[in-house]
């Protein structure tokens, strides 16, 4: 196990609240979690909010929360006719099979301006490049841990999401939605295969945000 030689935790008070939540999740993608414990989830969002009230992408983030919901509507319609065309099991196989793909020619990308720089495939130059793509993107709660070497070798996300949000309350079960959400994680195995991704919490799941999580040992990075 990697042992943690420097930590940055960009708002104490907001990783304390979340720590404090007693959800269960039943695994690692927080498809759901046992005993939800929305009333400390709600408590950690009021404080979420009031922390990130002045924070620009968290504020445009907001906002565009009704297009969010519309492309996500988009993609829903999408998907529910994959499975009315080609039944439930194909349909939604090819749903996950086209977003794979998407996600894996991202991160392969993404992996080839990191080498044409002259960079290892580290979790620290993921993220470099990772945000250039994904800037509307909050980055507002997050937690960066290091090893003794200084190589970012775990980086948590917290986070409301419209998206989520949509997709909780329009979806029909989980695994539906999973084929949204799993990009992340499509996209940072083509980078890197060895980089682990999870979710403590996710709004398609049942919560009231996500809480996503990227791991890599630095034995692991790709030179």
């Amino acid at each position: 196990m990697v042992k943690y030689h420097r930590v940055e935790i960009a708002h104490p008070e907001l990783k304390a609240l979340a720590d404090a939540v007693k959800d269960r999740p039943t695994d690692r993608y927080a498809h759901g979690t046992v005993g939800t414990d929305l009333e400390g989830q709600r408590r950690y969002m009021e404080a979420y909010h009031r922390a990130a009230a002045s924070d620009p992408i968290q504020i445009g983030w907001n906002a565009n929360e009704p297009e969010f919901h519309a492309k996500t509507k988009i993609f829903t319609v999408l998907a529910k006719g994959f499975e009315a065309e080609m039944g439930q099991a194909q349909g939604r196989a090819a749903v996950d099979r086209i977003r794979r793909r998407q996600g894996e020619e991202m991160g392969k990308k993404m992996a080839e301006e990191v080498r044409a720089a002259g960079k290892p495939l580290s979790l620290q130059y993921f993220f470099e490049v990772f945000w250039a793509y994904f800037q509307w993107s909050p980055k507002f709660d997050t937690e960066r841990y290091y090893d003794e070497n200084d190589n970012l070798v775990k980086f948590v996300l917290r986070l409301n999401c419209p998206i989520g949000d949509f997709l909780r309350d329009n979806a029909p079960d989980v695994e539906f939605s999973s084929n949204y959400c799993d990009l992340d994680e499509y996209i940072a195995h083509a980078f890197n295969p060895n980089i682990r991704y999870s979710r403590r919490h996710w709004v398609p799941g049942g919560d009231l945000y996500s809480e996503l999580i990227w791991e890599l040992d630095p034995e692991d990075i790709i030179p």
